[in-house]
């Protein structure tokens, strides 16, 4: 079997036919490539760029909002959002309230950003898109829809 530049490759293992590895190979794929674009174009890595969009697009969060937002654990939230807030480009607010909770926003300069990086995004998204036909992009989402519901389903874990 050879890959996509002609090299010669082992076949794949028997895990190779599992959905959740497959899915799995392709996001970490992809999100290198994401993590790449980032860097160059805005010195962010892939999760410190989709907590900026997830706040810049939905307003004052707090982390817990964001882990179920996004389902991403909880530390690694708090550890990229304390390198935003290093870098000016998140606020944190304590609430006035409940000393444990911290609210979240885009500084100025973590909305301009947002903003000059969301294109680039989008249209990162379109050309992911453009590989695939509108019938495959909707099988993909209902699939990927139905994955999700399985994924919350106690009796498959």
């Amino acid at each position: 079997m050879k890959d996509s530049i002609g090299t010669q490759r082992p076949p794949d293992p028997p895990i190779g036919q599992f959905l959740t590895y497959r899915l799995a190979r392709v996001q970490a794929k992809l999100n290198a490539q994401a993590n790449r674009l980032l860097k160059d174009c805005a010195g962010l890595t892939l999760t410190q760029w989709r907590l900026i969009a997830l706040i810049g697009a939905n307003g004052r969060n707090t982390a817990a909002q964001l882990s179920r937002y996004a389902a991403m654990d909880k530390g690694l939230i708090s550890r990229n959002l304390k390198a935003l807030g290093e870098e000016n480009l998140v606020r944190i607010i304590r609430d006035t309230e409940d000393n444990r909770l911290q609210h979240l926003e885009l500084t100025a300069e973590g909305r301009a950003l947002f903003e000059s990086t969301l294109p680039r995004m989008q249209a990162r998204q379109k050309a992911l898109r453009d590989r695939l036909d509108e019938e495959e992009v909707s099988a993909f989402l209902a699939t990927l829809d139905k994955l999700e519901q399985a994924a919350e389903d106690p009796d498959l874990g």
